[in-house]
């Protein structure tokens, strides 16, 4: 399967080459939040351009596309939530056998969404 980015229209990645997607670790665990279901689904673990890592207390659905927000901190410069689309990819337990870890990969991320992302990711990455 090729996935075509959403931060490019030039570029497909393959699965191979996924996994070597730079993923940065941020120092906030982020509230994700599904607006279609009006609940929290888990907490941001890392993020790649391509997609992210929530760990949660309930195995989220597979292959389903979710509308979500993210809950940004009080410091940032617009603590206006983050809304996109992301289809779940796959789930499993975390190392800690209460909760779950599950992959997204975004599907719908507006060009203003995206460049806020790559500021947070910036500003509050626990990795340069």
């Amino acid at each position: 399967m090729y996935v075509k980015s959403p931060f490019t229209d030039e570029q497909v990645i393959s699965p191979a080459e996924k996994r070597t997607l730079e993923r940065r670790h941020l120092m906030y665990y982020l509230r994700v939040w599904d607006t279609q279901e009006d609940k929290l689904i888990g907490h941001l673990a890392d993020v790649s351009s391509e997609g992210f890592l929530i760990v949660g207390e309930n195995q989220i659905e597979l292959d389903k596309e979710f509308k979500l927000k993210m809950m940004l901190p009080a410091t940032a410069d617009s603590a206006e939530p983050l809304e996109f689309r992301a289809n779940s990819c796959w789930s499993s337990n975390d190392v800690n056998k209460l909760f779950y870890d599950t992959g997204f990969q975004f599907t719908d991320i507006s060009n203003q969404t995206r460049e806020r992302l790559n500021s947070i990711i910036e500003e509050y990455s626990l990795t340069s």
